[in-house]
């Protein structure tokens, strides 16, 4: 790739540039500096929020992952003031200020810094930032920006003692350019790798990246060869027991693969524990499901790290409940010891924080510890239910519930039911007014209030015309809320071919709503979000105006096509309008229309008005198929100044 004196002026100073809102001194901080900042939240979305956080995130040494420093900030006028010490390995810095979900990263250009010695980036310094974009910056909300990553690596390699002190990170970053040049510099280094490569790390990145950069599967399999004539007894074998566990169905088979992976892989590397502690996991569920929980309980035994333990006795003991309040459990008393073992380790774990990744500060593992012990908590209330124990089980659920500050579904439904169960009809009911008013309710839980209605003498009429009004309120209220995010931005054109090779464009659409689905087959959420989906589409069928559009991107390998349309044949999804975003490059990996839309995860949605602007981008699925189609008609609604009746 060929870089410009400018570009390598303009990346170097990005990290002073374009942050008014923060300003670091010194500007060019040096490995082992303390770095002092100032933070003027104005016009950011810290404005007006009270006690927010701020936290360093360090890029050091060659640690995968950046060690987060929360930063003491000190109040002067709207100036919040703070520093953090440097060590001599640190290469970077991202900063971060947040509270709750308001979360300022600079607009997604993120707040960050290079260290420097002699007026220039230390070697690491840019391709750390680099990392931050493509990969870890989820940790603190960063949005993925593979254009700045690739500018930012481009800049570091320029330099030839990085690509020799950083060379699997040079090599990735060769393996991820479109530059055929780059191609073809990476299959250079590879054979050359071949002939002096001395150990087995060395020889497997090579496979690697043959196989899956390169896509040579002819020089793939020649290095598998030599990696298994030089290293017979090397780690490589491990792969080949997790590929065997990976085969395995049954139980027995399962087992026996385990007993494999234990008696012949290197248990003693962190990857190896991790790997069979993870099959112990599995094989405890297994179990259980087969109704043995002495042999369950032995595999709970063979976890070691109390954090993934707590984990895989929470999971048992909530298929010992049944799954809920309202299933026959399976066996409540065990499912309880169980239980308040989890919460234990959960409690003992909290104090002493033996686990906590670097990644993030103690205020944040506390937290993510209390999003923990409030799952675990949800699984005992429902054991202590099933037993008969209604106060603890409502004093527990209600704890839950508090936890979730009434935005959870399932905490809220929970609470309602256990108080009619203990308290009766005359309590649940404001409880369930109040959820179903605020649209957070479970179709179970409006049942129970339709009920506990008509047994006040109220007729199916006056239920319907209650209820109505109630979702009326609602849905204008959720409509307030997406009033706050409405855009208005010139929707970038496409044409791009459908399942049967007919070429579909935006600009064919012109006067009508548009709704595009950017999706994969492999992405979870996005197939989790097709049922509701598919009912959006239905409920818009006999409306010309209305066009939903099925953008499959970020799919790779030859048998693409095939691979979608036996999805969308396998799951009677042929009401959808499915087209194929195209790749920037052939085998580049990266693809033209969802990089134009500024896509940063999957599954993301856009609504089009008539005149081919944008009005809105939801992110995501909140797991209701229901509440997905209530946001996509209101969203419809709104692009296009229509009104709903109920």
């Amino acid at each position: 790739m060929r870089i410009t004196l400018g570009l390598l002026l303009l990346t170097a100073s990005t990290a002073t540039q374009a942050q008014s809102a923060l300003k670091l001194s010194p500007e060019q901080p040096t490995p082992g500096s303390t770095i002092n900042l100032q933070y003027v939240p104005r016009n950011t979305v810290m404005q007006g929020v009270q006690g927010f956080e701020a936290v360093a995130y360090l890029i050091e040494g060659k640690a995968p992952l950046p060690r987060a420093v929360a930063i003491p900030l000190t109040k002067e006028g709207g100036v919040y003031n703070g520093k953090v010490k440097t060590t001599d390995s640190t290469r970077a810095l991202f900063f971060s200020f947040s509270k709750d979900e308001a979360q300022d990263n600079n607009r997604d250009s993120a707040y960050y810094t290079f260290l420097y010695k002699n007026g220039a980036p230390v070697v690491g310094a840019q391709s750390g930032i680099a990392g931050g974009f493509s990969n870890f910056g989820m940790i603190w909300g960063l949005k993925r920006n593979a254009a700045k990553a690739a500018q930012l690596n481009a800049a570091e390699f320029t330099n030839p003692q990085a690509r020799t002190a950083l060379e699997m990170s040079y090599l990735g970053y060769l393996s991820d350019s479109r530059d055929s040049a780059d191609k073809q510099n990476l299959r250079n280094l590879l054979q050359a790798k071949l002939s002096s490569a001395t150990t087995e790390e060395e020889l497997q990145t090579a496979q690697m990246l043959y196989q899956r950069s390169l896509r040579d599967k002819v020089m793939a399999d020649s290095v598998t060869t030599l990696l298994k004539q030089r290293f017979p007894n090397g780690a490589w074998k491990q792969s080949e027991y997790v590929a065997n566990w990976s085969k395995a169905k049954t139980l027995p088979e399962k087992e026996a693969a385990y007993q494999a992976f234990i008696a012949n892989a290197d248990t003693s590397s962190e990857r190896g524990r991790s790997r069979a502690q993870f099959f112990a996991q599995t094989l405890a569920g297994m179990w259980a499901d087969s109704g043995n929980y002495a042999h369950a309980e032995r595999y709970l035994a063979a976890i070691k790290n109390d954090y993934n333990k707590a984990g895989a006795l929470n999971n048992l003991a909530w298929k010992l409940a049944g799954g809920g309040l309202r299933v026959k459990p399976k066996n409540a008393s065990l499912g309880l010891r169980l239980s308040q073992q989890s919460l234990d380790l959960v409690a003992a774990e909290r104090r002493t924080l033996k686990n906590k990744p670097p990644y993030f500060t103690e205020t944040a593992y506390r937290r993510m510890l209390q999003d923990e012990w409030a799952m675990y908590a949800d699984t005992k209330a429902t054991l202590l239910y099933h037993l008969n124990r209604l106060p603890e089980a409502h004093a527990l659920m209600q704890q839950v519930q508090q936890h979730h500050k009434g935005k959870s579904k399932d905490a809220n439904a929970n609470l309602a039911f256990v108080t009619q169960k203990w308290k009766g009809d005359k309590a649940a009911r404001p409880l369930m007014e109040q959820y179903v008013e605020a649209d957070k309710y479970t179709p179970a839980m409006l049942e129970d209030f339709k009920a506990i209605y008509l047994k006040e003498g109220k007729t199916e009429a006056q239920w319907e015309a209650y209820n109505t009004a109630i979702k009326q309120r609602a849905y204008e209220k959720m409509k307030a809320e997406l009033a706050k995010k409405i855009i208005n931005k010139p929707a970038p054109q496409f044409a791009l071919k459908d399942l049967s090779g007919n070429s579909v464009s935006l600009a064919s659409l012109k006067g009508k709503t548009v709704v595009v689905d950017f999706w994969a087959t492999w992405c979870g959420p996005c197939v989790a979000s097709f049922p509701g989906m598919k009912k959006a589409v239905e409920k818009y069928k006999s409306d010309s105006n209305v066009v939903f559009l099925f953008v499959d991107t970020w799919e790779g390998g030859p048998d693409r096509k095939q691979k979608v349309t036996d999805f969308i044949s396998k799951n009677k999804y042929e009401v959808f309008t499915v087209l194929y975003d195209e790749e920037t490059a052939p085998e580049s990996g990266e693809f033209t229309v969802v990089q134009q839309y500024g896509v940063d995860g999957i599954p993301t949605k856009f609504v089009i008005d008539p005149n081919g602007a944008i009005r809105f981008k939801s992110v995501g699925f909140g797991g209701s198929a229901d509440a997905l189609v209530q946001e996509l008609t209101a969203m419809i609604e709104m692009a296009t100044n229509r009104v709903k009746t109920f």
